[in-house]
C-alpha cells in the first residue's frame, strides 16, 4: 500500500490551442450522466524533464472558466497520473491550483492507481482517479447518494480514468493523535466509496477516498 499524493505537475510552457468542446463536455452545473466517453485529446507540454504519454482527457468539468484535464506522464518508465487545467476562453493549458480550495488524496491499492477529491471554489465536489482494468460503470457513494462517473480508457495501457462532479460535504481530513505521534483518518463510512463494475454488473473493486495514516516528522 502506498500513500497517494495529489500531484499537480508544473507546466513549464502554457499552450494556446484551438479546442472545440466535445459532446461529452458538461457545463459547470454538475457531472451529468455517467458512463464511458471519448474526450478529445489536447496537447500538453510539461517541459523537457518529463514526457506526456498517450491521450489526455479533458473532463468537461469547468470551474470559473477552467476545465480539469487528466493525463499521464512517464517517470522511470512508470506512468504518473497528473492534472492540468484548460482556459475555456483562450484554450491555454496550464497549472492552476486555484480551481480547488481543498480536498484529499488517498491511499491506493489494486486495482486503483490513484484516487482524489477536490473541493471546488464554487463548493461542488470533484472526484477522479485511475485504475488498472476496464469497467462498464464507476460510481461514488457518499452522504447516502450514488453518483455515476464518466470514464475513458488510457490508450497506452489497460488503465481507465474516471471523473465526476457532485454536491455534498467534503471528505474529512485526518486527525492527529499526539500520544501515538501519527495522523489517521476517521471512520470509513465518513468517506466516499468508489466502486468499479464489470460488464456483467458485478462489483470488481472498491476503495474509499480518504487520507492515509502518517507519522509525525522530526522532533
Amino acid at each position: 500500500m502506498r500513500r497517494r499524493q495529489l500531484l499537480l505537475v508544473p507546466l513549464l510552457l502554457a499552450l494556446a490551442v484551438p479546442f472545440a468542446v466535445s459532446a461529452c463536455a458538461e457545463s459547470s452545473g454538475g457531472s451529468g450522466p455517467g458512463g464511458p466517453v471519448t474526450p478529445s485529446s489536447i496537447p500538453i507540454d510539461i517541459g523537457p524533464s518529463a514526457q506526456v504519454a498517450g491521450n489526455t482527457m479533458p473532463t468537461g468539468i469547468v470551474v470559473d472558466g477552467k476545465e480539469l484535464v487528466l493525463f499521464f506522464w512517464m517517470a522511470s518508465e512508470r506512468p504518473v497520473f497528473a492534472q492540468a487545467v484548460r482556459d475555456t476562453a483562450t484554450g491555454a493549458v496550464s497549472q492552476d491550483i486555484g480551481m480547488c480550495t481543498g480536498g484529499t488524496g488517498s491511499e491506493s491499492q489494486p486495482p486503483f492507481l490513484d484516487l482524489a477529491q477536490c473541493v471546488a471554489t464554487d463548493g461542488s465536489i470533484i472526484e477522479f482517479g485511475a485504475f488498472r482494468g476496464e469497467a462498464s460503470r464507476v460510481t461514488s457513494q457518499a452522504d447516502g447518494k450514488t453518483t455515476e462517473a464518466k470514464f475513458a480508457r488510457w490508450n497506452k495501457d489497460v488503465i481507465t480514468v474516471f471523473w465526476l462532479r457532485r454536491q455534498g460535504k467534503p471528505a474529512p481530513g485526518a486527525s492527529f493523535f499526539p500520544d501515538r505521534g501519527m495522523t489517521s483518518p476517521g471512520p470509513a463510512e465518513q468517506y466516499p466509496l468508489v466502486t468499479i463494475y464489470s460488464a456483467k454488473g458485478k462489483a470488481i473493486g472498491s476503495a474509499r477516498i480518504k487520507p492515509g495514516v502518517g507519522m509525525q516528522k522530526g522532533g
